[in-house]
C-alpha cells in the first residue's frame, strides 16, 4: 500500500497486526492523528482499542506493522522506552501500587534523588501537593493508596499521567469511576493539554463524553479499522451502528405497579461512622421485590460505602434499625449475606471482583461450590454444564471455560461476576458501577438483564456515576452528599440537575 510523506507533526499507525496463541485480535489498522486533536477511539468491549494502545506503550512489543512520531519510525520495547518518547497511559485497569503513598505512585520510577542516589522523600512529598492541589485532593500525598476509593484511585492515574508532561497520551476510560463535576475538570486538563500541542487518544464508551471533548473519532470492530470521523460529521445513532452493526433499544426500565409486593430490605435513621473522616447518617429507605433503587451521589458521597456497609463487608458499628427478608438484620460478613441470598458485585472488578490468576469456570462459579459439591468434591461434569448455561444465558464471549480470565474483554469479566452472583439465586442485588467500563452493546445487555431480574422478583439497589443511567434503570432515586442521604426521589419525576442539586447539597 502506498503512504504519502508522514506530517512531522503527526502519529501515525500503519498496517499493524497483533496475534495471541495464535488468533489474530487486531487485523492491519492504519489511521493517524495530529497534533493538537483529541482523537476519541472507540468499538465494543474486544474490538481492540486497548490493545493497540499498548502496542503504542510498548506493553506489547512483538507485532506486525509500524508506527510513526514526528516522521521518525517508533517501536517502544517496553514502557519505559515508550515514556522516554514522550508516551503516556492512563489504564482502564488501575495501574496503582497500593501499599506505597499516593506521593510515591505519583512518581514512581522517576524519584526524586539525594546524593548517593537515595530518594529525596521531602521533594517528593513537596512536589505531590503540589501536583495534588491542581486536583483538589482530600487526601495527603502520604496517604496510602489501599485507603483511597476506586474513584479517588483514578485520580491519583490521572495525576500521575499528567505530571509527565508527555507528549502522547492515552486514556483508557479515565472517567469510568468520576463524577460530572471531575469529568468536567479533567477535560479542562484536556483542552489546556491539546492548546499545548499534545496528542490525546481518548478511549471511551460514553458517547456524551466522546461528543464532548474528542475532534475526531475513529471506530474499530473486531479488531479491524471501521474509519475516521470528524464529530461534527457523524450522528451518535450512525456512529454505534458502525460500533456493534444493529440498533440499541432506548426503552427504560417499567414503573414499579405494585404496591403491595414483599419488602426486602428496611434501614431506618442508620448512622455509620467510617475511615477517612466519611460517615453515613440520615439513611432512610424501603425496598420491596422487584424493585430498583438508584444510588446517586459525587465522587466520595459514599455510595460504596453504603453498599458494601449493607452486605457486611465493612463490619462498622452503627446506629439504627435494618430488617432484611422480614427479619432484624445484623451486617457482619459477606458469607453470612450470601447465605441469606444477598450479593454484591464491586465497582472495582480487577481488585475485588475477578481471581486474574484463575480461568473463567473458576471465576463464574466460585460462589456456587457448595451446591456443586458432594461430600466434599466437587462435581466437575456438573460445574461445567451450570457455569456453561449460565454463560450462554448471559452471551459471555469465551474460547473455552479454562480460558484465563484476563484474556476476556471488561465487559466479558463483567458478564462472569455477573454470573457468579446470579448462580446463588438472589433476594436482594447490591450492584456498584456495574456499567464501569463496558461498551454501549454491553451496557444495553446489562440493563434488560437488571429489568429481567426485577421483573422476575429480585429487589436491586444500583449506584452509577452517570445520572441519566440511573433515570434509566431505576424506580427511585436516592441522592447521598458528603455521605448524607439528602433526597428520595422518583426516576419518572426527576431530572439530572435536581439531583445533582441534591448531591452538591452538603459540600
Amino acid at each position: 500500500m502506498f503512504f504519502l510523506t508522514v506530517d512531522c507533526r503527526m502519529l501515525e499507525f500503519r498496517q499493524i497486526s497483533k496475534s495471541f496463541s495464535g488468533v489474530e485480535v487486531l487485523h492491519q489498522i492504519s489511521f493517524s492523528v495530529e497534533s493538537g486533536k483529541i482523537l476519541a477511539l472507540v468499538g465494543e468491549n474486544g474490538a481492540g482499542k486497548s490493545t493497540l494502545m499498548k502496542i503504542l506503550c510498548g506493553i506489547f512489543p512483538d507485532h506486525e506493522g509500524q508506527m510513526y512520531y514526528n516522521g521518525k519510525e517508533i517501536r517502544p520495547r517496553n514502557p519505559r522506552q515508550a515514556g522516554q518518547l514522550g508516551i503516556s497511559i492512563i489504564h482502564q485497569e488501575l495501574n496503582l501500587v497500593p501499599d506505597l503513598t499516593i506521593g510515591e505512585n505519583i512518581f514512581l520510577g522517576k524519584e526524586p534523588l539525594q546524593t548517593f542516589g537515595r530518594v529525596d522523600f521531602k521533594r517528593l512529598y513537596l512536589d505531590s501537593s503540589k501536583v495534588l492541589e491542581d486536583f483538589q485532593f482530600p487526601y495527603s500525598p502520604r496517604t496510602r493508596v489501599r485507603h483511597l476509593t476506586v474513584g479517588w484511585k483514578q485520580m491519583v492515574e490521572i495525576a500521575k499521567a499528567l505530571q509527565v508532561k508527555a507528549q502522547i497520551l492515552i486514556m483508557d476510560e479515565p472517567t469510568s469511576a468520576l463524577s460530572e463535576q471531575e469529568i468536567q475538570f479533567l477535560f479542562e486538563k484536556m483542552r489546556l493539554l491539546k492548546n499545548q500541542g499534545k496528542i490525546l487518544i481518548f478511549i471511551s464508551h460514553r458517547l456524551r463524553e466522546v461528543y464532548d471533548i474528542a475532534d475526531e473519532i475513529v471506530v474499530l470492530r473486531d479488531g479491524s479499522y471501521v474509519g475516521k470521523y470528524l464529530k461534527t460529521g457523524i450522528s451518535r445513532e450512525h456512529l454505534i451502528n458502525l460500533m456493534i452493526g444493529h440498533e440499541l433499544s432506548s426503552e427504560g426500565n417499567i414503573e414499579k405497579k405494585d404496591p403491595d409486593a414483599n419488602e426486602v430490605l428496611a434501614i431506618k435513621e442508620v448512622t455509620v461512622p467510617l475511615p477517612q473522616g466519611l460517615k453515613l447518617s440520615g439513611i432512610n429507605f424501603s425496598l420491596r421485590t422487584g424493585e430498583i433503587l438508584g444510588i446517586a451521589g459525587l465522587l466520595g458521597a459514599g455510595r460504596t460505602e453504603l453498599l458494601k456497609f449493607i452486605f457486611g463487608e465493612l463490619k462498622a458499628s452503627y446506629t439504627g434499625q435494618i430488617r432484611f427478608s422480614g427479619k432484624d438484620w445484623l451486617p457482619r460478613s459477606a458469607s453470612q449475606s450470601i447465605l441469606q441470598r444477598m450479593v454484591y458485585l464491586s465497582e472495582d472488578r480487577q481488585t475485588e471482583g475477578i481471581f486474574p490468576h484463575h480461568h473463567v469456570q473458576f471465576n463464574g462459579t466460585l460462589s456456587y461450590l457448595k451446591e456443586l459439591s458432594r461430600c466434599s468434591f466437587i462435581k466437575e461434569s456438573r460445574e461445567r454444564e451450570t457455569i456453561n448455561a449460565k454463560f450462554d444465558e448471559l452471551r459471555v464471549k469465551r474460547r473455552s471455560l479454562r480460558q484465563p480470565i484476563l484474556t476476556l474483554s471488561g465487559g466479558n469479566q463483567q458478564k462472569v461476576l455477573l454470573s457468579r452472583i446470579l448462580l446463588v439465586n438472589p433476594l436482594l442485588l447490591l450492584l456498584d458501577e456495574p456499567t464501569r467500563g463496558i461498551d454501549v452493546g454491553a451496557k444495553e445487555e446489562i440493563y434488560q438483564l437488571i429489568e429481567q431480574l426485577s421483573l422476575q422478583g429480585a429487589a436491586i439497589i444500583v449506584t452509577s456515576s452517570e445520572i441519566p443511567e440511573l433515570l434509566r434503570m431505576a424506580q427511585r432515586i436516592l441522592v447521598l452528599s458528603s455521605g448524607e442521604q439528602t433526597a428520595l426521589l422518583p426516576a419518572r419525576q426527576s431530572s439530572p440537575a435536581e439531583i445533582l442539586q441534591y448531591a452538591f447539597k452538603r459540600i
